[in-house]
């Protein structure tokens, strides 16, 4: 009897470690405020005039984006030209690991952002490519 309780006890304590440690994982680091207003922004791409092959794209950028942060946020950020979208993808690629973006996946939702920077972002793109080309 005493030998259950204390089994019992243990797990108690146990359980209790194991929810304080997720809990403390669950804290995430605080937000830009900057990005807190992306994603506040349209939480969609109409896209039905993009080619086939961006609109298949678009749903894995929509799935593979949206399982860590809001998929707002890279329709509403200021990135628009080819080396931001680069080193944006590399970065989370690196952060979410290959089993969450492979290469492949990657390669895609770059296509899939650039392509959208240079269609529904053109005068930020066109605007960011002539400050390039003056520096």
């Amino acid at each position: 009897m005493r030998r259950s309780i204390a089994v019992a006890l243990l797990a108690l304590v146990a359980l209790g470690g194991a929810i304080r440690i997720v809990r403390a994982q669950d804290k995430e680091e605080p937000v830009d405020p900057r990005i807190l207003k992306y994603d506040k922004g349209p939480a969609k791409i109409d896209v039905s005039k993009y080619p086939a092959d961006m609109q298949n794209k678009y749903k894995l950028f929509a799935k593979k984006c949206s399982s860590c942060h809001t998929i707002a946020r890279p329709i509403n950020c200021e990135f628009a030209l080819e080396d931001e979208w680069e080193r944006y993808i590399k970065r989370l690629m690196r952060k979410a690991g290959p089993s969450l973006i492979s290469a492949d996946e990657g390669k895609q939702i770059f296509e899939f952002v650039v392509y959208d920077s240079k269609t529904r972002k053109k005068v930020l793109f066109d605007k960011k490519t002539a400050e390039s080309k003056e520096r």
